[in-house]
């Protein structure tokens, strides 16, 4: 009787430990799929020779993303305008603000650049990359590569993060370079 009682003691003194662990590998694994999700946009735009946009939208503490293939190499010829985006040409999303991660406490925002709620990346064939943070409509409006918008060197962060505290996860994307993720 001794040994069940202490076995129990154990097992309620470890329970919320393991129920911490269990949501802090549910950030980690969201943040994986957002950093999965921004490498293969610029990768894929490499291979299939066409313009790939990434397109995440910041909903209260949550991001939407989606990403896009181009029918061209180019941004703007690809016609990635907010009313063009065509979900047949669609090859990535992940939605934050579904049930499950909304059950989990799980949050995420667009730390750079400071105060935006929407922001679009577009990658071409070659290697460059192209942002806006206003819903492209047209295609004569223009992307920006002005990297001196974005401080930091030109990078853009994502956090990802339990709303009741831990850790935050950063996915950096840089307009230069691989995305990569920092604790």
């Amino acid at each position: 009787m001794i040994v069940v009682v202490i076995i129990g003691i154990v097992t309620a003194l470890a329970l919320p430990g393991v129920a911490q662990a269990s949501r802090e590998r549910r950030v980690q694994q969201a943040a994986v799929t957002i950093l999965d999700i921004a490498r293969e946009v610029r990768s894929r735009a490499m291979y299939r020779g066409r313009a790939q946009t990434l397109v995440i939208n910041q909903v209260g503490v949550a991001l939407q993303l989606d990403a896009y293939e181009g029918s061209s190499s180019s941004c703007r010829l690809s016609n990635f305008g907010a009313g063009s985006l065509d979900l047949n040409q669609r090859v990535a999303n992940l939605d934050l603000t579904e049930a499950r991660f909304v059950r989990d406490n799980l949050g995420a925002t667009i730390a750079l650049p400071t105060a935006t709620t929407y922001l679009q990346i577009c990658y071409t064939p070659l290697g460059a990359a192209f942002f806006s943070t206003t819903p492209i409509i047209t295609p004569s409006q223009a992307w920006s590569n002005d990297t001196s918008v974005l401080g930091m060197g030109g990078v853009f962060q994502i956090n990802v993060f339990q709303t009741t505290g831990g850790a935050t996860r950063r996915i950096l994307i840089p307009l230069g370079g691989m995305p990569r993720m920092r604790t």
